[in-house]
């Protein structure tokens, strides 16, 4: 199978390697194109305005100067590779995308993107080890191990996510997504009077410095107990099939229909 990987971590993290390092052993031709510097929490952004560069460092190995999707999408549509791959690969994350995550991860973000191709993808991330390692070889292991039982599930609806528990039980189980609470707080670097001029007038205002202070682990707002985040908590490899189109809420949905019926636009 012919695979191309990608990753939000840039292309010399650990995590990318290892997972090509297995698949090729295991008789997989791999393609790499990854960021050329870390790109976490970038979601599906795209650069839309500005140059992306392209640079091949092995054969069949690139880095790219966007995003995680740009790398999808740029390297698809700039035909990079000899043709198209049997299967996109986005992964191994250092840290989870589970549940709220996945709106903000890179990670899901360029899986999300090679399935709007109509390229099969999954994403696979994992968490830290107690003595702050990661599992990347088990984790690549896994993937390898059930490319069969998860490739047929993938589609340009629908990407396979994967995360894996640093000390985990040696089983898996599917999971549903629920909402996290991540308990982030912003704190004031800097804070400063500035001068900015309206009209022919001087006027002062306030330039603040902030940064994310994180580093508290999230918590689910609500007890799912089918929920990926629920299994990695009890030791299990969470495996989820995400639709790339967001739900319909069903009930705010039905309401709108019943307006439209006698609305008009006057």
């Amino acid at each position: 199978m012919k695979i191309l990987l990608t990753n939000d971590d840039g292309y010399k993290s650990e995590g990318l390697n290892t997972l090509s390092e297995t698949l090729l052993r295991a008789g997989h031709e791999v393609w790499v194109c990854a960021p050329d510097s870390e790109r976490s929490a970038s979601s599906h952004s795209m650069t839309l305005r500005d140059d992306i560069t392209i640079t091949e460092y092995a054969k069949n190995r690139y880095h790219c100067s966007g995003t995680p999707a740009d790398c999808i999408l740029y390297a698809l549509k700039g035909k990079i590779f000899p043709e198209d791959p049997d299967l996109v690969i986005s992964g191994i994350n250092h840290g989870y995308n589970i549940s709220t995550d996945i709106l903000y991860s890179g990670t899901v973000g360029a899986a999300r993107e090679a399935a709007l191709t109509g390229l099969r993808s999954m994403a696979v991330s994992c968490a830290r080890n107690k003595d702050g390692s990661f599992p990347f070889q088990r984790t690549a292991d896994f993937v390898v191990q059930h490319l069969e039982d998860f490739y047929p599930l993938t589609n340009s609806e629908c990407i396979i996510n994967i995360n894996v528990p640093g000390e985990g039980n040696g089983k898996w189980k599917s999971g549903v997504l629920s909402y996290l609470d991540y308990h982030d707080a912003v704190q004031t670097k800097q804070q400063e009077k500035t001068r900015y001029y309206d009209t022919s007038t001087v006027r002062f205002g306030t330039s603040v410095v902030l940064s994310m202070k994180g580093g508290v682990q999230p918590v689910q707002r609500c007890n799912t107990q089918g929920s990926d985040f629920q299994a990695v908590r009890d030791g299990y490899i969470s495996v989820t099939a995400i639709s790339i189109l967001p739900p319909v809420h069903t009930a705010s949905q039905t309401m709108l229909e019943s307006l439209s019926k006698g609305g008009n636009c006057g």
